[in-house]
């Protein structure tokens, strides 16, 4: 049961011709959802970092994924990584994280220099801006309460996480955000809160957002049951696909004014369609003050906080049973 930054570490295996690299490890089970790991895009990206550690191109600036079949803890791995194309700004590579020779997830990454070049001056959109986007919670972490998680969530004990409760409550059927046939635009549902690694060893890298983008309460759960009736039951939510965009490097980040493993995440859902209520997902992950129930809110707080990823999802939504099956097998066939 290792914590979250030993748990992402891979090792080269094998350099093959043409810039194809061979990495692997195992995965560790702390880090499921019930059956189903949650990190494993942040083990093909470890493998992507590693892959660049020796070019100019050093960091990670866009990865997309699908997942094509579930991932297994009781399964070693191997992450194949080879470089398509390398220009003056970026490099590209695609991966393959394959168990027991099936590929299960197919990925494609962009790596760059994440900050300003001596043939690119500095051009961010940043406060004191007024078109800059600023912090999206309403709640300071020193204010945060700390909110139970669900035991199927294996690392419940690792993470902490407190709801925004002034967002959540957007979504209220009374809200006058609510639509109707005069509405231009507008709908979805919004969450947002604060999750932090327990363990004091624990500190926040580009291997800690795939994660993190994934860490939200699903639109259908943000739902009034009324919206669906009464037979849906215990749901899980598999990603089928995920687009994740890196923004401000965490390396810049100062201690004295961001938190080194507590994180701001915001999510917004809008549309949910058939098959298999598939529904779009939209997170911001943003630096975070303090930790959960320290400090203090001080003047302009959201001012001196970065947005450190973007990211789009879509997922699906299936009997849980199709997730506990997933560990009692080690072939997985697709959903």
């Amino acid at each position: 049961m290792a914590p979250y930054n030993q748990a992402v570490a891979v090792r080269l295996a094998e350099n093959q011709p043409n810039d194809r690299k061979v990495y692997e490890g195992t995965i560790d089970p702390t880090w499921n959802i019930g059956n189903v790991p949650c990190y494993a895009l942040a083990l093909i990206l470890q493998s992507c970092i590693q892959h660049q550690a020796s070019t100019p191109h050093v960091d990670p600036l866009h990865i997309s994924a699908h997942f094509l079949r579930p991932t297994n803890s009781q399964v070693p791995f191997k992450v194949y990584v080879q470089t398509v194309k390398t220009g003056k700004g970026f490099s590209n590579l695609v991966a393959e994280f394959r168990q027991e020779d099936s590929v299960r997830i197919t990925s494609h990454a962009i790596f760059g220099v994440n900050g300003p070049t001596d043939d690119m001056p500095d051009l961010t959109l940043k406060p004191p801006s007024s078109y800059a986007r600023r912090h999206p919670l309403y709640l300071h972490p020193s204010e945060g309460e700390r909110h139970p998680m669900r035991n199927l969530w294996n690392f419940h004990k690792h993470i902490a996480w407190a709801y925004d409760d002034k967002l959540t409550s957007l979504n209220a059927p009374d809200h006058p955000s609510r639509t109707n046939s005069s509405t231009v635009g507008g709908g979805g549902l919004e969450w947002g809160g604060y999750l932090q690694f327990e363990s004091p060893t624990e500190r926040l890298t580009n291997a800690y957002i795939p994660f993190l983008a994934d860490m939200f309460i699903n639109t259908i759960n943000l739902l009034p049951k009324s919206e669906f009736g009464s037979g849906l039951g215990t749901s899980w939510f598999p990603t089928m696909t995920l687009a994740i965009e890196f923004k401000f490097p965490i390396s810049q980040l100062d201690p004295s004014n961001h938190s080194m493993r507590n994180v701001g995440l915001y999510s917004l859902g809008r549309f949910v369609n058939n098959p298999q209520r598939r529904h779009d997902v939209y997170v911001e992950v943003w630096s975070a003050p303090s930790n959960i129930g320290e400090g203090e809110p001080q003047d302009g707080w959201r001012d001196e906080q970065f947005c450190l990823a973007t990211a789009t999802q879509m997922a699906l939504t299936v009997p849980i049973a199709l997730n506990i099956k997933n560990g009692k097998k080690k072939t997985d066939s697709k959903l």
